[in-house]
């Protein structure tokens, strides 16, 4: 209940008329929580009433009327009954209801709708305060309220950068009611950050990804991105390999999501892996964290040439076999698949050789019979085996040696024949008749010589090794005179045509000549002569390989990087924009020719994509000059050959600015706490907007938005100032904005809030001045009656403190509530004693130092009527006797009359004559 609300009314009747009729009410016992009119019985309320201390009030009221009693008082009394029911039972409820997507207002979002419910009725069930008390040190909410009875709106500013505050924030309200004994109840609300769009939310673009790679991919080749936002694009996220990656063949970039090739493939080892690859903040536990699965096909290239395995050594055959005659079977491998295995065969001998070899099966046969005696007796075959691979062929060469076996398919053949001549009959035995000679076109064939015919008595013996024909039996005693001896060779293997020697058998006597022998030469000599020169002929180099080309498959040359040392681009350039057309040069052909490019380092959160097999530079995610102004790459290209060989070159890629960046405060907002005594001219805050950008573009000037004369803010250096003396009072609460331009036109904007703290520097102040007009008060008027009410005013302090001066002569007079400044009489009054009095009253406030002030009330004590008894003579009757020759003013007699009333005032007597008879001729004077 309000103060000085009314509580109820006292009614005391008295018949009498006049003062006698009048009626005074007062409190039988002192009480400072009432107050009773002393005429009109009113009983208010002069303190807060209190449950906690005191739920039940019984007041005794007299009530006596202002007449003279004779004897005594007579008052009578009544009984008042006050119960105190507690006011404000029921703390407000904060009922939220969140908004699914921020509704804006101003420059503000309006995250949630707040509904303060109270149950009290009046004053109690209304919301005095609804404000956040925790959970916003950078007071970056407001509560605004709204056209609804306590309803209200909790809105963010718009300049918070929600990354910094991914968690959002736990708010707590408090709300507060407007009963006198307050309520008030905490609610702690989450606010999250704003929902990201289902592009941002789904960290991985796929959860199950299948991607191919040829198996000759060069290292750095990118495979696939599993990020759902480009490459350059946030910080905050964190891919990794989980599984999967036992051989360390793949890598994925942290930021971007992308993943590469670490390290060499090999279909022919492993054609399928299969990863699973995690992505989450650094302070995700594991089960919060996202996966997903990668399925990577290895495709096989025709990486592996042909690997001949047979035939391995020497391959043998012997000579004059038939045209056709199967040789050998030359049988390769190749571990590729399909196209890339399958393998073809030839002979890749610069020079004709009487060989061929199928095309399918590798089986190597002669194309014509070959003669060992004549012909070149080792062959060096270079088998060439190619698979069938695109677009190039892989193929390998091996040199088989086949040798020509000699074969013995020549008869020994007498060098002469058709023998004749005589033999002295006289000759000794051992005589040597003739030496015959046998050749075999055959090559290391030993001969043997026999006798087959015509020897039956053993005259003769030829020497098996050296063909001579020698006696063995005394001719004298022969009686023919002629002789035909049949003689043959043999390699062991055939026979030389017989050779017939006809002998004459005489008697010569000439020394030492005991035979003379003539033959025919046959020429075998010669033609043996001829054989063996065209052998060596063909043979010559026989231990040489000059009938087999050098090699051409061998990768001669290093591929050759052609590209400058920097290149230059625009920041924000659109993923597909080419950087640079990568080119080289390998003068080796096939394989050994084919490039393939690759960026093996420096390619930082891998914005940047390179085609393999062209070698066009692209962008491939966002480019952000202030994040990253230069890429240092290196860029390689790799041919296809065995061994395959790389160059890699140093490649500049600097990020040119673009006025991409507004100038960003370091906070959204920024709140402070100034005395309202501070200085002019005292500098609150040096704010600082920062712009990455360069030249211009990154100039900052200031500007302060909000229209205020109180504050000043440095267009240079971002100082805001105190430009004008602070009133708590007049303005607790400055919320200005500040806006950052930078020179490209770019802006940003904050907002300061200035809590201006109350400084106690306002005494406390009477709001009316009771030393001009007296405040008249009866004498009678009963001790206890309020007398009038002297509140000041403090705007520093609500709760202040009165009382008398303390060395005042009118103490114990009256009394002053040290709370509410209720005047009270204390003690009765008496004009006669002092009519007036000038209180001195005392306001101190609770700041500190305190201050205090004080106001004079005038007190006119209005005089009432005591004089309760008549002056009496002491007799009725009195009788003199005067001369009629009296002078004039002669005494006659004295008179005397007493007056029963106390005071001298009032029982002071005076005197004078009525009635006409004695006017003129007696008089009296005042004292009888």
């Amino acid at each position: 209940m309000p103060l000085h609300s009314t509580i109820g009314i006292v009614k005391a009747e008295d018949p009498d008329e006049g003062l006698n009729g009048d009626v005074y009410y007062k409190f039988k016992e002192s009480i400072r929580v009432f107050a009773v009119h002393p005429t009109s019985g009113v009983i208010s309320l002069t303190r807060p009433l209190r449950f906690l201390e005191k739920s039940y009030y019984e007041l005794t009221i007299e009530a006596k009327d202002r007449g003279v009693k004779q004897s005594g008082s007579w008052p009578v009394t009544t009984q008042l009954y006050i119960n105190v029911t507690e006011e404000n039972i029921y703390d407000p409820q904060i009922k939220v209801t969140k908004l699914q997507e921020a509704a804006p207002r101003a420059h503000l979002a309006v995250v949630a709708i707040i509904n303060v419910l109270d149950s009290d009725r009046g004053p109690s069930g209304e919301v005095r305060s609804l404000e956040v008390v925790e959970g916003d040190p950078d007071r970056v909410f407001r509560i605004l309220p709204t056209s609804a009875i306590n309803e209200f709106n909790l809105a963010a500013l718009d300049t918070i950068d929600w990354k910094d505050y991914s968690y959002g924030f736990n708010l707590t309200l408090k709300a507060t009611d407007g009963g006198s004994r307050q309520r008030f109840s905490y609610r702690v609300i989450q606010i999250p950050a704003p929902r990201k769009s289902n592009e941002e939310n789904d960290v991985f673009s796929e959860e199950y990804i299948e991607v191919s790679i040829d198996e000759m991919a060069p290292v750095g080749t990118q495979l696939v991105r599993v990020g759902s936002f480009l490459p350059g694009a946030q910080i905050t996220t964190q891919f990794s390999i989980l599984s999967g990656n036992k051989r360390g063949q793949f890598q994925m970039n942290p930021s971007s999501g992308v993943l590469t090739l670490a390290k060499p493939l090999d279909f022919e080892s492993l054609v399928q892996y299969s990863l699973t690859v995690v992505a989450g903040t650094v302070s995700m536990r594991p089960h919060q964290q996202a996966t997903a699965k990668i399925s990577i096909k290895v495709l096989d290239a025709n990486d592996n040439a042909p690997i001949i395995v047979a035939p391995q050594g020497t391959v043998k055959i012997d000579e004059h076999q038939p045209a056709g005659t199967w040789v050998t079977k030359v049988r390769a491998q190749d571990y590729d698949t399909e196209e890339n295995g399958y393998v073809a065969y030839s002979l890749a001998n610069s020079d004709e050789v009487p060989f061929t070899v199928d095309h399918v099966t590798g089986e190597v046969r002669t194309t014509k019979s070959l003669d060992y005696e004549t012909e070149k007796r080792i062959w060096h075959l270079l088998v060439r085996a190619s698979d069938w691979g695109s677009p190039f062929r892989r193929q390998t060469e091996k040199v088989i040696r086949v040798e020509l076996q000699d074969v013995n398919d020549n008869r020994p053949q007498f060098e002469r024949t058709d023998c004749s001549g005589h033999v002295d009959r006289s000759a000794p035995l051992g005589s040597e008749i003739v030496t015959l000679s046998a050749v075999d076109f055959d090559q290391g064939n030993i001969i043997s010589y026999r006798i087959v015919g015509g020897n039956s008595d053993r005259c003769f013996s030829i020497d098996t090794t050296s063909g001579v024909l020698t006696l063995t039996c005394d001719l004298s005693d022969l009686r023919s005179s002629e002789r035909y001896i049949n003689i043959t060779a043999t390699d062991g293997q055939h026979f030389a045509d017989t050779l017939n020697v006809r002998l004459q058998l005489v008697y010569q006597r000439k020394s030492n000549v005991f035979a003379s022998i003539d033959c025919k030469d046959m020429g075998v000599t010669n033609r043996l002569a001829q054989q063996l020169a065209k052998a060596n002929e063909a043979n010559r180099k026989d231990d040489s390989q000059s009938n087999v080309p050098a090699s051409q498959l061998l990768n001669a040359h290093r591929p050759e990087l052609k590209l400058p040392e920097e290149v230059s681009i625009l920041e924000n350039r659109e993923p597909g924009t080419v950087v640079l057309n990568v080119t080289a040069i390998d003068p080796d052909s096939g394989y050994e020719g084919l490039l393939s490019y690759a960026i093996s380092d420096g390619n930082q959160d891998a914005v940047f994509i390179i085609k393999p097999n062209s070698g066009v530079l692209k962008v491939a995610g966002i480019l952000d000059r202030e994040g990253m102004s230069r890429y240092v790459m290196n860029i390689t290209v790799y041919d296809a050959g065995s061994p395959r060989f790389a160059t890699s070159r140093r490649l500049i890629v600097n990020i040119l600015d673009e006025n991409d960046n507004a100038p960003q405060f370091d906070k959204a907002a920024y709140s402070f706490f100034l005395p309202e005594s501070v200085a002019n001219g005292t500098s609150v805050y040096e704010l600082v907007a920062h712009d990455p950008d360069e030249g211009v573009n990154g100039v900052v000037t200031y500007i302060l938005a909000t229209d205020t004369t109180d504050f000043t803010l440095d267009a240079v250096t971002g100082r805001l100032s105190v430009s004008r003396p602070l009133d708590h009072e007049t303005q607790s609460t400055y919320d200005l904005r500040v806006v950052a331009h930078d020179g490209g036109g770019r802006s940003s904007y904050a907002y300061v809030t200035i809590q201006v703290a109350n400084v106690n520097d306002c005494p406390p102040v009477f709001p009316v001045d009771h030393s001009n007009t007296a405040i008249r008060v009866p004498e009678d008027l009963p001790v206890g009656a309020l007398i009038a009410l002297v509140p000041a005013h403090d705007p520093d302090s609500p709760k202040l403190h009165y009382n008398l001066h303390s060395s005042a002569d009118y103490q114990g007079m009256f009394s002053l509530d040290p709370e509410t400044a209720a005047l009270r009489l204390a003690a009765p009054l008496d004009y006669e004693e002092r009519p007036a009095y000038n209180i001195s009253i005392w306001a101190t406030d609770d700041g500190s130092p305190p201050l205090k002030s004080h106001s004079h009330v005038i007190i006119q004590v209005v005089d009432v009527n005591e004089n309760v008894y008549s002056p009496a003579f002491e007799q009725d009757v009195l009788e003199v006797g005067i001369s009629e020759a009296a002078e004039p003013h002669t005494l006659v007699t004295t008179v005397s009359a007493l007056d029963a009333d106390k005071l001298a005032l009032d029982s002071t007597v005076t005197y004078r004559l009525i009635g006409e008879e004695a006017h003129g001729v007696f008089y009296i004077d005042q004292k009888g």
